[in-house]
């Protein structure tokens, strides 16, 4: 496999996670989110990097590549990288903004707001402190949020609105027992499935190599 299309497979894998199977009716386009409607940085709590794979299947096929996730005071970054462990896109997140820029040639499929805002649905928190156990749910915009706590520990979160077009219900599920040092608040293994845009991504905490 040559370099450059061992840098272009980082896209394609990406965009196998929006991509809808080809004899299926087109969906009516997706507005991506702005910079001011993502939640601010600081709505991911804690301080921490780590490193994930990520797999995406839709309708149409998948892939996987992994990527770099830091938080830090008032900024989230995401690093995209290619197969040589080398960067494919930066994606950097403070308060009202949004930056990015690729380091291959080729467009990404999708908005990068899409990608921040689904780092968000899995990590942010939404409905205030959390409860030891239990169940609960709370109105964020228009969509309800429920969650599912067992012991101090999500286990499963879903958004549902009315008001989504394409609709459907984005469910993410949590397993494991967290991160490394800074990041054992996050699941080693988290799932989100995307019921709107018919895709799903997989996402397993990694060491660093």
């Amino acid at each position: 496999m040559t370099g450059r299309t061992r840098t272009a497979a980082v896209v394609a894998l990406l965009a196998a996670g929006c991509a809808h199977r080809e004899t299926a009716p087109p969906r009516p386009p997706v507005t991506p989110p702005t910079a001011a409607e993502l939640p601010p940085p600081d709505a991911i709590p804690g301080t921490f990097s780590v490193r994930q794979k990520l797999t995406a299947t839709s309708p149409k096929g998948g892939g996987s590549f992994e990527a770099v996730l830091q938080k830090q005071p008032g900024t989230l970054t995401l690093v995209g990288l290619t197969p040589y462990g080398s960067r494919a896109f930066l994606l950097v997140q403070t308060k009202g903004d949004v930056q990015f820029t690729k380091y291959i040639p080729r467009e990404l499929p999708f908005a990068p707001t899409f990608l921040l805002l689904d780092i968000h649905r899995a990590l942010a928190t939404w409905l205030g402190p959390p409860p030891a156990s239990g169940e609960r749910s709370g109105q964020v915009g228009d969509e309800t949020i429920r969650e599912r706590w067992q012991d101090g520990k999500l286990v499963e979160r879903t958004f549902v609105s009315a008001k989504a077009k394409p609709p459907g219900t984005i469910t993410i599920t949590y397993a494991g027992q967290g991160g490394p040092g800074a990041a054992s608040t996050i699941a080693t293994h988290i799932t989100l499935q995307n019921a709107r845009m018919d895709y799903r991504v997989d996402i397993e905490t990694v060491p660093f190599q």
